[in-house]
């Protein structure tokens, strides 16, 4: 009986760890999305420091007439193509909001799901997901990135 009392406290103990260390990898996977998202509401150009150059980049775009086209960039591509549309995202104040934030951690990588609204746009996303990994430096970086668009806009 004494073993089994053992046995069952050490398992408990253990899930204990478990859950705390899932709590502490959620809140430091909102610490980073939270920091992407104040990046970009500022138009700063560091938003892209948070990609790794390996990361996949995919963007999915409707067109009104039904066209449908699939993008998919590495990380470093992204990159560059973010320092450069920087300023012409800040002059038509073109930003996203997000909403309904989900995080699973797995592992050293945390999925990050929200529905994403384009505010120059008026349309919602709600196949948006990123997907981030710590790094050896103890940091996260995106590694994934899924987003759909519209060239219209709802307005």
């Amino acid at each position: 009986m004494r073993r089994v009392f053992t046995f069952l406290t050490i398992v408990a103990s253990l899930a204990v760890v478990s859950v705390q260390a899932d709590s502490t990898d959620t809140k430091a996977a909102r610490a980073f999305f939270a920091e992407y998202v104040k990046l970009g509401d500022t138009y700063d150009e560091k938003v892209a420091n948070l990609y790794s150059d390996g990361a996949v980049i995919r963007t999915y775009r409707r067109y009104p007439h039904g066209l449908e086209r699939s993008m998919e960039l590495s990380g470093s591509q992204w990159k560059a193509l973010l320092v450069k549309a920087m300023p012409l995202a800040k002059a038509q104040a073109d930003q996203s909001t997000y909403s309904n934030i989900e995080v699973s951690v797995t592992g050293p990588k945390a999925k990050i799901k929200a529905n994403r609204y384009s505010v120059g746009k008026c349309y919602t996303d709600t196949e948006y997901f990123m997907v981030i990994e710590r790094q050896s430096s103890g940091a996260y970086l995106i590694v994934e990135e899924y987003s759909e668009t519209q060239p219209q806009s709802n307005c």
